[in-house]
């Protein structure tokens, strides 16, 4: 079991599928989340450190770059463990990357698609724990999170995780809309939607993202295609570029 907590270089790993064409490269999506940022705060009003929220969505979806995951997405195999809960136990286990986080962001990683603590993860975080040999630290340390008396009776770090994962959802669902609808322009798709509103893309609520994009708002163009990889620059309405990798190129 123990192999599939280790994490696999960021270039070398796919974040989603599209269609039976393309993978999307990993280091895709994240660029994409990270350039709706801005507009996304700006839309909520959000005044607190842009800095800690960039690099909140930057590791947000580190938990793809594990083995099991990359397996699954290419074999459609179920996990074991989801790749939230894997971010969450690294951070727990103090790995490089996210060891700086604080508490409600990686709350929000946690949660970012589904509930904040649910009983289905924290079986899985527990059972990961428990075949440690660091168990006792580990162990504390979430027993810790869970299980914190408060002096005023209101948990401070976990409502600061609720606008974090609205945030962190919102740039998320923004990203995968707009990958998939510019792979599905490219590929000359029939069944676009004409907006992220009209799509009720994702698992994510549609009411959930506080921005609507039109499928023609997305000004692209095709970078280079090597019968491998297709680049697309993305012009508007955020500037980043999508990465696609052909099935049987991978």
């Amino acid at each position: 079991m123990n192999n599939i907590y280790e994490l696999l270089p960021s270039e070398n790993c796919f974040s989603k599928t599209h269609g039976n064409d393309f993978f999307e490269t990993y280091n895709s999506h994240v660029n994409l989340c990270l350039a709706f940022v801005e507009p996304v705060l700006n839309s909520l009003n959000y005044h607190n450190s842009i800095d800690e929220v960039r690099k909140m969505v930057q590791l947000h979806d580190i938990g793809k770059r594990g083995p099991e995951f990359q397996d699954s997405i290419k074999t459609n195999k179920l996990q074991y463990i989801r790749h939230e809960e894997l971010a969450f136990i690294k951070w727990l286990n103090n790995y490089p990357d996210l060891k700086d986080l604080k508490l409600p962001y990686i709350l929000a990683i946690l949660a970012h698609h589904r509930t904040l603590i649910d009983d289905e993860s924290a079986i899985k975080i527990e059972q990961f724990i428990s075949n440690r040999s660091d168990w006792k630290i580990l162990s504390g340390k979430w027993l810790g999170i869970i299980k914190r008396t408060t002096v005023d009776r209101i948990d401070h770090e976990f409502l600061s995780a609720l606008p974090l994962i609205d945030i962190l959802r919102t740039v998320d669902i923004l990203a995968s809309f707009t990958s998939e609808n510019i792979y599905l322009q490219y590929m000359k798709k029939p069944d676009i939607k004409k907006s992220l509103y009209e799509a009720g893309f994702s698992d994510v609520s549609k009411e959930l993202s506080c921005i609507n994009i039109r499928a023609d708002e997305l000004k692209f163009e095709t970078v280079s295609d090597d019968e491998k990889t297709v680049k697309i620059c993305l012009n508007s309405p955020v500037e980043s570029v999508v990465e696609y990798v052909r099935r049987d190129a991978a």
